[in-house]
């Protein structure tokens, strides 16, 4: 069983305490790196905003629980499949941009890019080219937190092996990104290992 923090626990204004069955879990980005998501979620629309996550797990593999899965949020905004679904975030700043006047990387914001350039995963995908990476750590929690997960809401262990849309989506059961759902979302990213979690899943 993984080990889950319960420090940046959201208010209940940011998610919905209804209780529907799970069939999915559904994977993204914070798309920043620390919790500044957190703090963005808590903020937007007048600390109203529901796209939030029930779970995010850091670089260095720590998970963290922000409202308990049993309830949803707004994370997937496609009609009810949301209310089926435990979403977790990964800390990850997404598609990278070359500032060729300064020959850095930054991220989707503008702000400078948080690793080493050499750490970028260049992969040409729905328009973008360079990708933070994720790392072992949050591969290995995310197949922990998982399996706990499945085990509780008796969703089915399996997972896509891939990140583009698939069109019966709504009648699967088991574990997808957001990107598998439309082709306007970027998570989780090309630098994303399915073969290495769909491993350590089946462990």
């Amino acid at each position: 069983m993984v080990d889950v923090i319960e420090t940046f626990k959201l208010n209940e204004k940011n998610y919905v305490d209804e209780i529907h069955k799970k069939t999915q879990i559904v994977l993204g980005n914070t798309l920043s790196i620390g919790m500044d998501h957190f703090e963005w979620w808590s903020k937007k629309v007048n600390g109203k905003f529901k796209g939030t996550a029930a779970f995010t797990i850091a670089q260095d593999g720590q998970v963290y629980n922000h409202y308990d899965p049993k309830y949803y949020s707004k994370f997937i905004k496609l009609y009810n499949w949301d209310e089926r679904s435990i979403p977790i975030v990964l800390e990850n700043e997404g598609w990278l941009i070359k500032d060729f006047k300064k020959n850095k990387l930054r991220n989707w914001c503008g702000d400078e890019y948080s690793k080493n350039e050499e750490t970028a995963i260049y992969i040409k995908w729905r328009g973008k080219f360079r990708w933070a990476p994720y790392s072992e750590e949050q591969i290995n929690s995310l197949a922990e937190l998982c399996g706990d997960l499945c085990e509780k809401f008796d969703i089915p262990l399996i997972c896509a092996t891939h990140n583009t849309k698939i069109d019966d989506i709504s009648e699967k059961q088991g574990i997808y990104s957001r990107s598998n759902y439309s082709v306007n979302y970027l998570d989780v990213s090309p630098a994303f290992n399915f073969e290495e979690f769909k491993k350590q899943i089946k462990r």
